[in-house]
């Protein structure tokens, strides 16, 4: 049995040997008590992993056998009358000036439960998050409760919690108040979602973006000031659904898909695409993620495509007799690098252009929407239907600019549907059939797309007495987002589709 880990700090938090029955039952022939230790034949008996910082050595003139040794503190023989009352606690602090920089004791404390050794994470990342979150990463414990998502004492929490809410806004304890009495409610849910981690701590933290505004408590623009602003509170959401669809890998399978269908793909088509695509993530996504998700395809995809294009030369120059194979295979090399290189600015062009569209596109968009001067006028539906248009043009002018570039002269016959389907294969050996993982990331993120285009209509329905908007952007983007940490997972039985990114 191990405790889970809390800090790293804790493993310095030796203390100091305390235990005065094994100082007093010691032999009187032994060495010095070090950290707990008895010295047998005259030398310490270090653990392994300890190191001591200098040698220790009896004092000089001591012939008692009391095991004293040379320090700056403290020179004195314990066998001497005046020392003789504080000789027997100063046997077991004998080791207190030794190094313990090199102990390998680990003790790092818990104040909520003892796990196993063997239920705690091997990363690094999820080891650090376990450290604050001990029950939500204890994976061998019971969880029957929504397939298998939650143990015992979440479902508990989470039953609490809505039971307590609803309790507080129905019956309005508060006579007078209604706010007041909501606002309780919601305090209610989120305390008992925090000490029984129903979900993770962090996420617990945006449930007020997401909860206040519907309950007609404050606005989203007055909650998100308690966070950073409203565009911040924006780019979380968009980036976890962003890191969802990297981890389900739904993009590449979609490109997958869309690419068997045409056989052959020739370059142009294949060009296209892969801007296509690249721009239509980019309305949705940051142009950072895009590329992060669509790059490792491209390249993988030309690899396959170059092996290929270097078998059909070898082939060629076997049929015609012709001695000179080097020749061909590294001009046939020099061919699909070049489509390469076009692929691979096609995909940077079309995420960067798509990014225009939108507010969570680009990073440039966040900071001008963030301005105040600007961002009581701006959403994300308004900048989108005057950015769209433009956007759908530069696209355009971009695939012709690459294709006069790297595809009108290329030489290379496309990608065969051999290729593409040893890729598919390659890619369902890792990633598996497609599962209720991605269909549900699919569908949270055409519901956050949903809600931030008809948001213009939905202020309308969610107003103040006065007339003041109560919802903006930040609370459609995170309301879809911590859904991710609400549905179990089919994959990783015992763990919701995101954990914490």
């Amino acid at each position: 049995m191990v405790v889970t880990p809390v800090a790293a700090a804790c493993a310095e938090d030796v203390d100091v040997v305390s235990d005065l029955d094994v100082a007093e039952e010691r032999p009187t022939n032994a060495g010095p008590v070090l950290l707990g230790r008895t010295e047998e034949g005259g030398k310490p008996a270090v653990g392994k992993g300890e190191e001591l910082a200098s040698p220790v050595k009896p004092l000089d003139g001591c012939s008692g056998g009391c095991g004293a040794v040379n320090s700056t503190a403290s020179s004195t023989c314990l066998c001497s009358e005046d020392s003789q009352e504080s000789s027997e606690p100063g046997l077991s602090r004998a080791g207190t000036f030794l190094s313990r920089a090199g102990t390998s004791l680990q003790r790092a404390g818990s104040n909520i439960q003892l796990q196993r050794a063997s239920t705690l994470p091997t990363e690094d990342r999820e080891l650090r998050h376990a450290a604050t979150m001990p029950v939500m990463f204890d994976v061998e414990s019971d969880r029957f409760c929504c397939c298998g998502l939650w143990k015992v004492q979440q479902f508990i929490g989470c039953l609490l919690g809505v039971g307590l809410a609803l309790f507080f806004i129905i019956s309005e304890p508060l006579d007078g108040f209604p706010a007041a009495s909501r606002m309780l409610g919601v305090t209610a849910l989120i305390s008992c979602f925090w000490i029984f981690e129903v979900i993770p701590v962090y996420m617990t933290a945006l449930l007020p973006i997401a909860l206040l505004p519907f309950l007609n408590i404050s606005t989203s623009e007055f909650v998100a000031q308690s966070y950073w602003n409203w565009i911040s509170l924006l780019v979380v959401g968009t980036y976890l659904m962003d890191i969802a669809l990297e981890e389900v890998k739904l993009p590449r399978r979609v490109v997958l898909q869309v690419l068997r269908k045409f056989g052959t793909v020739r370059p142009g088509l294949l060009l296209a695409s892969f801007m296509v695509l690249a721009w239509a993530l980019a309305l949705f996504c940051n142009t950072i993620a895009v590329a992060l998700l669509l790059s490792p395809f491209v390249i993988n995809l030309m690899n396959a495509a170059q092996e290929q294009a270097l078998n059909i030369a070898a082939t060629e120059s076997l049929e015609s007799g012709d001695q000179n194979d080097n020749l061909a295979s590294e001009q046939a090399s020099r061919e699909v690098e070049r489509l390469a290189h076009g692929l691979l600015l096609g995909v940077t062009f079309g995420g960067a252009i798509g990014g225009l569209a939108t507010l969570t596109g680009n990073i440039g968009n966040y900071f001008l929407a963030g301005e105040s001067l600007v961002s009581s006028h701006i959403t994300w539906a308004n900048w989108f239907f005057f950015a769209a248009p433009i956007s759908f043009i530069c696209v355009f002018l971009a695939y012709g600019i690459l294709w006069l570039r790297y595809v009108r002269s290329c030489r290379v016959n496309g990608v065969d549907k051999e290729v593409l389907e040893e890729e598919f294969a390659h890619f369902e050996a890792i990633a598996g059939p497609i599962s209720r993982d991605e269909i549900i990331v699919g569908c949270l993120q055409l519901l956050q797309v949903a809600l931030f285009m008809c948001g213009p209509l939905l202020r309308k329905v969610f107003t103040t007495k006065y007339g003041e908007n109560l919802v903006n952007d930040a609370t459609w983007a995170c309301a879809p987002a911590l859904m991710l940490f609400l549905i179990p997972s089919s994959r990783r039985p015992g763990q919701a589709l995101l954990t914490w990114p």
